[in-house]
């Protein structure tokens, strides 16, 4: 199976909106089938599981592949040397061997799929604005997807005018937050009325925030002015709320909730998930306090029993397993170590599953394991 041709399919997915099943189903399976016949450790789990492209003719049946099996295995269609580029996953102490290697060899896909899903949540305008970003620039992170994705977005909608100062920047550099050049930026952001845009890790704000805190300091940025903040509320020195997190926005930015968006994504996928549109979050149905991630049309989400990997019900704890159509080069159903409740048009995260809850995930991972 070529490709290319798999490449402007899914391409064509994503532009037309069309979030029919049968549409999804039958791109699912053909790239079920093009991983199955490139990518051997894949192939090889896959039939241990009695599961072929013959066998399978619906999406859900597809083999999942947990996360950590992408610290121990090349899950390529290609040859690794020909990966446009290589992410891994975050966890700088623990040495490169100990990440994730997701292999990249459709940057296009990736891109596209980054900037398709951003649009509507965090610029619905459609119009280049002022981007803050409190993120390492790629040319120090460069097997980050974050980077990658931050750098795709910056390049099409940042600001660009140098004349000013509020041309689009990155306020990470060297290991450390550029506080007082951040500062500067917000006051000429505040004094123009200009709405601007903060795209960040959430811990990133928070030693922003601290740091705001310990020269009190506070902003009333522009109405208008939106945040993305990614990544969990709990980092090395503490464990800060959501709640919490989005009043401190409120207080020290002059951002209020509704204009913060938390993203959720991982170096496994190829795909991002949000949880609002700026000005109107998403709530889950089932409990208003809590926001609700939803996923672009060309992935499906299920939630997983972590002992059985059955299928839970809606409004039922699991682990999130993604079904993402632009993993192409690698391996499109992905099951992840963050638990979630399941509702029909997203999920709510609720962080990371505890190891000892991991039973099913660890038979996977010794399937994987076995192949090689």
């Amino acid at each position: 199976m070529d490709a290319k041709s798999l490449v402007e399919a899914i391409l064509a997915f994503m532009e037309r909106g069309d979030s029919g099943e049968d549409g999804f189903n039958e791109l699912a399976l053909r790239i079920f089938t093009y991983q199955f016949e490139r990518n051997e450790p894949y192939r090889k789990f896959c039939l241990r599981r009695n599961k072929t492209p013959e066998k399978v003719s619906h999406w859900s049946e597809i083999p999942p592949v947990p996360t950590q099996a992408f610290k121990v295995l090349d899950l390529a269609c290609e040859p690794t040397s020909q990966a446009q580029a290589i992410f891994l996953s975050s966890g700088t102490t623990q040495g490169e061997q100990k990440r994730s290697r997701h292999f990249i060899f459709h940057l296009r896909l990736y891109e596209t799929s980054a900037l398709r899903w951003f649009e509507p949540h965090l610029l619905p305008e459609r119009k280049p604005m002022p981007i803050a970003i409190l993120f390492p620039p790629p040319d120090e992170l460069p097997n980050s997807s974050l980077g990658h994705m931050l750098a795709t977005i910056a390049g099409k909608w940042g600001e660009k005018e140098e004349a000013t100062n509020l041309s689009s920047g990155w306020f990470i550099r060297s290991g450390k937050l550029l506080a007082e050049g951040l500062t500067n930026w917000l006051k000429s952001a505040e004094e123009s009325g200009q709405p601007i845009m903060l795209l960040g890790t959430s811990f990133s704000f928070v030693h922003f925030l601290d740091w705001c805190y310990a020269n009190s300091l506070t902003f009333r940025l522009p109405q208008g002015s939106r945040l993305m903040d990614t990544g969990g509320f709990k980092g090395r020195s503490r464990e800060v709320s959501r709640d919490e997190l989005y009043r401190l926005y409120e207080r020290v930015l002059g951002v209020s909730p509704e204009w913060c968006i938390n993203e959720y994504g991982m170096a496994e996928l190829s795909s991002q998930f949000y949880d609002g549109v700026v000005g109107r979050p998403y709530f889950a149905s089932l409990d208003r306090s809590k926001r609700l991630h939803k996923p672009p049309h060309w992935v499906r989400t299920k939630a997983l029993n972590p002992e059985t990997l059955e299928e839970v019900g809606e409004g039922e704890e699991g682990l999130l397993c993604h079904y993402d159509l632009a993993n192409l080069g690698s391996v499109m159903a992905v099951l992840t170590e963050d638990l979630g409740v399941k509702e029909s048009d997203g999920f709510v995260l609720l962080g990371r599953a505890k190891g000892s809850e991991l039973r099913g995930c660890s038979v996977l991972v010794d399937d994987l394991l076995s192949t090689r």
